[in-house]
């Protein structure tokens, strides 16, 4: 893990066991370094999150990927984190109450 990468890294606000962190800030970090997608960067990244977390942990996760918005959103317990791991643009994952594993 390069020193550049870590000190780019902050978390806002998380409800995760250290294990899901850690992955959560390695997936976001990894989508961010894809260089093969087009069109809408922010979707592409989201989506790459939430198949990472959906193949390791199961179905149900949600993930938002942008420079501007807000939300509030109804999670399960230790299933939420909002961090940055590009300065200027935010991450925001859950996992919605009830839904199957």
């Amino acid at each position: 893990m390069s020193t550049s990468k870590t000190t780019q890294q902050q978390i806002y606000a998380e409800d995760m066991s250290e294990e899901k962190v850690e992955f959560a800030l390695d997936i976001a970090q990894e989508g961010f370094n894809q260089a093969s997608f087009k069109g809408k960067v922010y979707s592409y990244i989201a989506q790459f999150i939430r198949a990472g977390f959906e193949k390791a942990y199961g179905k149900g996760w949600n993930v938002v990927v942008g420079r501007s918005f807000g939300a509030y959103v109804t999670h399960e317990i230790k299933t939420y984190m909002y961090c940055s791991v590009v300065p200027g643009v935010c991450v925001l994952i859950w996992r919605c109450e009830g839904e199957p594993t």
